[in-house]
């Protein structure tokens, strides 16, 4: 699926989701939000995909949020809505890296935030703006970064609306990694190729674990993963990882 701003390129079993706005920094148009729900639906769907990864093109941004200049043509119902489509690479049961270089801000950083990995450059940089327009992170961007840096650094990032560095991103919690600038490539595609050498089912397993057992009574999530414990017995996948590991070989995972 190709829009105007928004492209897929496929290679092997990875999936790479392009913003290539570059004039406007990656900023996200409100078309470009709604594409991403049916973008990652199709993702989802096609089974020679084991990885997605969203990047910024250019090497200035991966995004610089949205586009402001939409902001007062929308009515709180169409906002609701809007807000909503940034979690498509939460709800997309395969692991999805964001590769970060430059600028993530605003709903740029919503849409990394939603990923299950955060990869970025040195010279990347960090912020919730929106504070300074009046407004708040409306897409899933005040719950997500409070989950993971905690109430205070949260309250600091937040309400100053400052922006951070990749260093000090890593540090909080905000981003899995920190690379050099000139090293994103190499280790989002190391990181992509573990991921896909893994059992497919057994990470879609594993994320919906991780993400629904987080915000879970205790109890409720032991319960969630002793259930898709037992219930991965039944898959083809699970087998073939205990016969593989007893005759001492490499598995071969097919997503069954």
């Amino acid at each position: 699926m190709t829009s105007e701003f928004l492209r897929v390129e496929r290679q092997g079993t990875t999936a790479t989701v392009w913003i290539d706005r570059q004039p406007k920094m990656n900023t996200m148009t409100v078309a470009m939000r709604n594409e991403l729900p049916a973008m990652f639906r199709d993702l989802d769907a096609d089974d020679a995909v084991r990885v997605v990864i969203i990047r910024g093109a250019g090497g200035k941004a991966f995004s610089a949020g949205g586009d402001v200049a939409e902001f007062l043509t929308l009515v709180p119902a169409e906002l609701e809505d809007w807000g909503d489509t940034l979690s498509w690479a939460e709800r997309c049961r395969k692991p999805v890296i964001a590769a970060i270089d430059g600028f993530a801000m605003g709903a740029g950083l919503e849409l990394a935030l939603a990923c299950d990995f955060r990869v970025a450059t040195r010279r990347s940089e960090f912020a919730f703006p929106e504070i300074r327009l009046g407004m708040i992170p409306g897409s899933g961007g005040t719950q997500r970064a409070l989950r993971l840096i905690g109430m205070t650094r949260g309250k600091l990032f937040m309400m100053t609306g400052q922006r951070i560095g990749a260093e000090r991103a890593e540090a909080w919690g905000l981003i899995t990694q920190c690379v050099p600038d000139d090293g994103l490539d190499a280790a989002v595609a190391a990181l992509a190729k573990e991921l896909g050498e893994r059992a497919p089912l057994a990470l879609r397993t594993l994320k919906t674990v991780l993400n629904r057992g987080a915000d879970a009574p205790l109890e409720t999530a032991l319960e969630l993963e002793r259930k898709a414990y037992a219930w991965l017995r039944s898959t083809h996948d699970y087998e073939e990882g205990v016969r593989s590991f007893l005759e001492r070989r490499p598995p071969t995972f097919t997503g069954r």
